[in-house]
């Protein structure tokens, strides 16, 4: 038990110091991380109020739909691009060299992009809140809904970052992945409204999860919300799996 326990202390620990290190970075370039991380949510967000908004339920569907995006997107899978371009300046080389492990550097740079995610998200509350009346009814599940979600592509994100030949190639694997993660998946519209092998293709997608706990939140009756909550656990495990197991620091097996 107390060596479970010094583990679980070394793990906070070296997650903590990797966030703390990444956030002093952030110092240098807060403004454009905030833009970056906001500017596609918000801009989607307000091209389908005007062409798309109408009833109450679309509204929610585009306001949840624009949070799935920021937390998911933003939080996890670009950890690629930014693991990418770490590796092209050979940041591993001094990583490597610390006696941290893999999951707690994944972790510590995540928590760095949920970090960057909250000013858009929160933004995105208000403008639902205030301008369309979206009432939160379960706020609870916000908070599950973003940690969640953030983490649930972190192993996909880290995959593509470690294995891509170079930080361009592997902000092209994330911008392909990107659509399918999201206009596959009743994220902006309804589950009926897919074509029916989508409907079940789409239970394998996180942001499909992460847009029904997002729903819930603002008091849509949604079933299987504990089962959402399962797979998401389940892909954060996944994701933890794909880091410790399955990536090299030095990068040395590009899949692109």
């Amino acid at each position: 038990m107390r060596r479970l326990w010094t583990a679980a202390r070394k793990f906070v620990v070296d997650s903590w110091v990797v966030f703390v290190s990444q956030v002093f970075e952030l110092r240098h370039m807060w403004v454009w991380s905030f833009v970056m991380a906001s500017f596609f949510p918000l801009t989607l967000l307000g091209f389908l109020l005007l062409f798309g908004g109408g009833s109450s339920e679309r509204v929610l569907y585009i306001v949840t739909g624009s949070i799935t995006y920021a937390v998911t997107m933003q939080a996890g899978l670009s950890l690629g691009q930014r693991i990418g371009g770490m590796k092209m300046r050979r940041v591993f080389d001094y990583y490597a060299s610390l006696p941290i492990s893999k999951v707690s550097f994944i972790c510590g740079l995540n928590l760095n992009a949920v970090l960057l995610c909250v000013p858009s998200t929160m933004t995105l509350l208000v403008i639902g809140v205030l301008a369309f009346d979206v009432r939160v009814v379960n706020p609870y599940l916000l908070p599950v809904a973003f940690v969640l979600g953030g983490f649930s592509l972190a192993g996909v994100g880290a995959v593509i970052g470690f294995y891509s030949r170079s930080g361009q190639i592997a902000g092209i694997v994330t911008q392909i992945a990107n659509p399918i993660l999201v206009f596959f998946a009743p994220v902006y519209i309804a589950e009926a409204a897919l074509p029916g092998f989508l409907r079940y293709t789409a239970w394998v997608l996180p942001t499909t999860h992460v847009a029904r706990l997002l729903r819930s939140a603002f008091g849509e009756a949604v079933e299987g919300t504990g089962q959402s909550v399962a797979i998401l656990v389940g892909f954060v495990i996944l994701s933890v799996i794909l880091v410790q197991r399955g990536l090299d620091w030095r990068g040395d097996r590009p899949l692109a």
